[in-house]
């Protein structure tokens, strides 16, 4: 496909209401994922777009935000990290067919493959699922691969818009898929990246600071050198040098296990972030993060949990999917629904929940 067949398929897909679509990319050495084939299908054609063949974009950039447009996914969060790095937008509006799934009791967080069989009855093979994206030219299997796979998923689609429709759930779908692409980990403010370290709950306010610097630090190196974050130093090594006072360079390798490459490449840096960090007073540092559970009645939470497991039976929805136990904590110490409840999720379970709540 050349830039004008790009334009013209581009005009076609516009006049669509639906389009299927989906991204083959790989991520392997790099920090961003590497697009190796972008399959948009509008119901009756396929088009296959080579961003290898094809590096200026910029014309899918209309389509992939037109309001009139529903785009149709399928566990779309890479997918999204595809359009959000290739193109500097994530599309909308959006329709998740896993979520939907979810939302009709079919099964929470269910793979494309189990999907299009229990929908379909096809067996998908998987065969292509893991080859190489970038080598050209792709293979006839690769293409047929790719083109069936939005092929098939806009046949899910209106299924499951029928059965979205029949029990009156269509607005909860869009609901939840309108939040999508928002914690894209390729756009979050590097300062943040700390809160998402396991392990980050036990340490002082001081260690804190350690570990934000350096999760902050790894995060911009590794998009700038768009290489994985673990090859610029892993996460359990943060966590130890946030922990220790180390006296020396040396500590990094015999106390935080970084390897010896990168402490040739980066143990200057690190050793210096983490000791100017540690200098900072207390007061500047970030909040202690709140340790899940213990500090919650337990009789009360389990009696949460029995209202949304009721709840997720009567709508034969998957309770891991309707709530988080995190959200039942929240509720507890707050005696209000957290955002997360409201919306659809009210409705579905937050009215019972707070029936429940004014009984203890």
């Amino acid at each position: 496909m050349e830039m004008e067949q790009l334009h013209d398929a581009m005009l076609v897909c516009s006049e669509a209401r639906v389009l299927t679509i989906d991204t083959e990319f790989v991520r392997v050495n790099t920090y961003y994922p590497e697009v190796g084939l972008i399959q948009i299908y509008d119901g009756k054609r396929c088009f296959l777009i080579d961003p290898i063949a094809l590096p200026d974009l910029q014309s899918l950039k209309a389509l992939m935000l037109s309001s009139s447009i529903v785009k149709v996914f399928h566990s779309c969060s890479e997918d999204l990290e595809v359009f959000q790095h290739a193109l500097g937008i994530i599309p909308r509006p959006i329709f998740d067919t896993q979520i939907a799934a979810a939302l009709l009791g079919i099964g929470f967080s269910i793979s494309y493959q189990r999907l299009v069989e229990y929908y379909l009855g096809i067996e998908l093979l998987k065969y292509e699922t893991r080859s190489d994206w970038l080598k050209r030219p792709l293979t006839d299997n690769q293409l047929k691969y790719a083109a069936l796979d939005v092929v098939h998923l806009y046949e899910v689609y209106n299924q499951e818009l029928k059965a979205l429709l029949e029990t009156n759930r269509l607005g909860w779908v869009s609901e939840e898929c309108a939040g999508l692409g928002l914690q894209i980990p390729t756009m979050i403010d590097p300062s943040q990246f700390y809160k998402k370290v396991k392990g980050a709950s036990v340490l002082d306010r001081s260690q804190l600071n350690v570990l934000r610097d350096l999760c902050s630090w790894r995060e911009v190196t590794a998009r700038n050198k768009n290489i994985p974050r673990n090859r610029v130093i892993e996460q359990k090594s943060l966590l130890a040098i946030a922990k220790l006072k180390l006296s020396s360079k040396t500590d990094l390798v015999t106390e935080a296990s970084i390897t010896p490459k990168q402490f040739r490449q980066y143990g200057d840096v690190i050793f210096g972030v983490a000791k100017e960090a540690r200098q900072k007073e207390e007061h500047l540092c970030p909040e202690i993060i709140p340790r899940s559970g213990g500090s919650v009645n337990s009789e009360h939470l389990q009696r949460l949990r029995r209202v949304v497991m009721d709840c997720a039976e009567s709508l034969s929805v998957s309770p891991e999917f309707l709530v988080k136990r995190r959200h039942l904590e929240e509720l507890l110490k707050l005696d209000q629904l957290p955002d997360e409840l409201n919306g659809w999720r009210k409705e579905a379970v937050g009215n019972a929940l707070l029936i429940e709540m004014a009984s203890f």
